[in-house]
């Protein structure tokens, strides 16, 4: 006798075939994964026929890869692939702007369609984001998302600044220069306000005197070329004002005298003989006041004459050079005396004092020279090599020493030197010649002289043509 479960199992093969009808008929989809709730039944109690379980009762019945849902017909599909049925039956993939695929179940996009693009990645989205760039390329300036990343200028992390867009040069201020992207104006070079700027491009040369380098050269203020030159107030002499240039701090377009720099500027004074505009009048060692020069009187001269105490010098004369300029000539103790120079350039030398002075005659030095009492030499009646700077002289060296230097070389009538140091021009002429063939008679002897030839009387006469330029001949002048 058989049992009850085989009698059921008997029944279910007898009832099958007309089962699978209504399965077909029904909405069952081809699944092979699909073994649960096929649908409800025709009265919405479970599947048709009741046999969804081994009692009998209403519910769903799952088998041979079918899956009824809702009561539609069956299907055959994988739902882990097929986009008609991805991951449930009758679950059609579609995405905006997007062609599909069903990947493990799931609607994923495979590609866009032109123009469209997915940026959020979110496939429930689709390719979301439309950009009307028509070719793809790098991000650019131009307020454009060139990539098509959603993106645009300077939020793209892709952009990229052009290289030597803006000047940068290292050590100037153009050095912390920012590059700004200004969407559809393109690229802009941001520099620092002490830069100078036109048009968006440093200036070749600068236009602001400012201690800064405006057009980041490497130089400052370069092209305001009288910087730290010396100025003056416009007064004259010692009169004037002086200071140097500087950038005007009111206006940094051009520069002023600073007339802080330097010491003032000292009152007018009568004219000295010194290479300087004493009395502010614009002309130098001018009209100088006989006063001026220390002088002597030449015993027995008349009408009554002067010569000067010291040899004659340069203006610009010191203790350590003898000077250059030669305007006139001076006479002031301890400097270098004027050597070198020609009878022509003595006689105009004295003749630029003024009216009434002159080079002095032999005669004229030769009475300075040994004083009231007409002595052989200056000291005295006897020879002294140490008393003036002659050949014999120890302190000799070959060169002059500053006027008045030694103190014992000096004539009862005021003068000194008239005894060796340099050799001196006189207006004495001794031949017959016209310029520039006369020679002319040399007083008191040098540096290079022995005894006979520093003697007041010119035991050992000397003469020179006029042209002759030697570094022991000097001259000193005379005054009527």
């Amino acid at each position: 006798m058989k049992s009850g479960r085989t009698m059921r199992l008997g029944l279910f093969a007898a009832l099958l075939p007309g089962m699978a009808a209504v399965l077909l008929g029904s909405g069952c989809v081809d699944d092979a994964y699909c073994f649960s709730d096929c649908g409800p039944s025709a009265s919405g109690s479970g599947a048709s026929g009741g046999m969804g379980g081994e009692g009998g009762e209403g519910g769903s019945i799952g088998f041979g890869g079918f899956s009824q849902v809702g009561g539609g017909p069956p299907c055959e599909a994988d739902l882990l692939t097929d986009v008609e049925n991805c991951g449930a039956c009758g679950n059609k993939c579609l995405l905006a702007s997007a062609f599909p695929r069903c990947e493990q179940g799931v609607c994923v996009v495979d590609t866009c369609v032109a123009g469209s693009y997915d940026v959020d990645g979110d496939p429930k989205n689709g390719c979301e984001y439309a950009c009307p760039v028509p070719v793809l390329g790098p991000e650019q300036c131009n307020g454009i998302d060139d990539d098509c990343d959603g993106k645009v200028d300077a939020a793209d992390p892709d952009l990229a600044a052009p290289a030597n867009l803006c000047t940068v040069t290292a050590g100037t201020p153009c050095e912390g220069t920012m590059v700004v992207c200004n969407g559809s104006s393109g690229w802009s070079c941001v520099y620092p306000p002490e830069v100078e700027v036109v048009s968006g491009f440093v200036r070749i040369t600068e236009t602001r005197c400012d201690g800064v380098d405006g057009n980041c050269d490497g130089s400052v203020d370069e092209w305001f070329q009288d910087l730290g030159a010396a100025c003056d107030d416009g007064g004259l002499g010692k009169c004037a004002d002086v200071g140097v240039v500087v950038c005007d701090p009111q206006n940094p377009a051009t520069t002023i005298c600073d007339l802080s720099a330097l010491p003032d500027a000292q009152p007018p004074t009568p004219e000295q003989c010194n290479g300087v505009d004493d009395d502010c009048d614009g002309f130098v060692d001018e009209e100088l006041d006989p006063a001026a020069f220390e002088m002597d009187p030449i015993p027995g001269s008349i009408p009554p004459a002067f010569v000067d105490r010291y040899e004659a010098s340069r203006p610009d004369a010191t203790a350590q050079v003898a000077g250059i300029l030669e305007a006139v000539a001076c006479s002031k103790p301890l400097v270098l005396p004027w050597t070198g120079g020609s009878y022509a350039e003595a006689e105009a030398a004295c003749a630029a004092r003024g009216p009434g002075f002159r080079l002095c005659s032999s005669s004229e030095l030769e009475a300075a020279c040994g004083g009231p009492a007409n002595t052989l030499y200056p000291y005295g009646p006897t020879y002294d090599a140490m008393a003036c700077l002659g050949v014999d002289n120890a302190a000799a060296m070959g060169v002059a020493i500053p006027t008045g230097s030694l103190a014992a070389c000096v004539s009862s009538a005021g003068p000194r030197d008239l005894s060796g140091n340099v050799t001196e021009w006189t207006r004495t002429q001794t031949n017959v010649a016209a310029a520039p063939n006369r020679i002319f008679q040399l007083h008191g002897g040098s540096w290079l002289s022995p005894a006979l030839g520093l003697a007041c009387t010119m035991e050992l006469p000397a003469r020179a043509a006029e042209g002759t330029l030697l570094p022991n001949i000097g001259f000193r002048c005379c005054r009527q």
